[in-house]
């Protein structure tokens, strides 16, 4: 039978666990594209003038250095400024996977509309 202490464990962890999931699917798409890219590619797409920016490939890594620097600060926020308040951890750990989704997405995105 879990207590109430074990389930704020167990949901700080599996958010936890989330976070590095998406995050080791964030540098997998992009270790995967580096390897298979031209040498410039499209980093930035807009609805009116289309593939505006272009750079070495390289700046692929950008999208998962920037999701490690966002999870590595929001645990640490979240362990210290948080510490015993279980309601703001969880939704700051929940805040963070939404932003490591919004990576990978736009990750996703950019990398096919790349392709077209």
């Amino acid at each position: 039978m879990l207590t109430q202490n074990n389930k704020r464990n167990l949901l700080e962890y599996s958010l936890i666990a989330a976070n590095a999931l998406v995050l080791g699917l964030i540098w997998f798409v992009a270790v995967w594209r580096f390897s298979v890219s031209e040498d410039f590619i499209p980093l930035h797409y807009t609805i009116y003038f289309g593939l505006d920016r272009f750079g070495p490939k390289y700046d692929l890594f950008l999208f998962p250095t920037l999701g490690s620097v966002i999870l590595g600060v929001n645990l640490l926020v979240s362990r210290v400024a948080f510490w015993g308040n279980y309601l703001w951890q969880g939704l700051f750990l929940g805040f963070t996977l939404l932003e490591e989704v919004v990576l990978l997405v736009s990750l996703i995105l950019a990398l096919l509309k790349g392709l077209s």
